[in-house]
């Protein structure tokens, strides 16, 4: 008989932040490692940080027009630099789709269950303000947890990588799209 996992025996420590861009910006210190997934040098050159991973592609499902797709050396360079770092924190440009899929890729491979490395990243995702428009020609503003959809090709790579049954972490995913916080 095979066991999950749990958590609990898990150092939470092994459990990525996950932010966007500007966040990062401004708490890459408080981190002991930075991944950054998707921007290029130049635009985390001012980070500063003295343990930081650049994994330069777009947030798409295939190359074209000049977007570069992830590939499957992108998501192993990921893995390989990110997988046993404690205190690591994972940022693309929005924080919702190229870092949300590196990070649950990471949390699993440091030894949590693909469910509830979805659920707990998710959990701990940003709660951040938007604005809305109301029927009465009003804007209101409301709090909301940004969205957390991880980009299709990257898991499909590290479904791969991590030698899990072909469209598992999709099928997590789309579960979690369908019901809200």
């Amino acid at each position: 008989m095979t066991t999950t996992p749990s958590t609990t025996s898990i150092n939470t420590d092994l459990l990525p932040t996950v932010r966007n861009i500007d966040e990062a910006r401004e708490i890459c210190g408080d981190y002991a490692s930075v991944l950054t997934v998707g921007p290029d040098h130049s635009e985390v050159a001012d980070f500063g940080h003295r343990d930081h991973k650049i994994v330069t592609f777009d947030d798409v499902t295939s190359s074209f027009g000049g977007y570069r797709a992830p590939t499957y050396q992108h998501v192993r360079d990921i893995m390989e630099w990110g997988v046993g770092r404690t205190n690591l924190l994972v940022h693309c440009h929005a924080g919702m789709s190229r870092s949300t899929s590196s990070a649950w890729g990471i949390a699993i491979a440091n030894g949590f269950d693909p469910q509830e490395a979805y659920d707990l990243l998710k959990r701990n995702h940003p709660v951040v303000a938007h604005r809305a428009w109301s029927p009465r020609a009003e804007l209101g503003t409301y709090l909301r947890r940004r969205a957390f959809i991880p980009n299709e090709l990257v898991l499909v790579h590290l479904e791969k990588y991590l030698g899990l049954r072909g469209g598992l972490l999709r099928d997590i995913a789309a579960d979690g799209a369908a019901t809200s916080d």
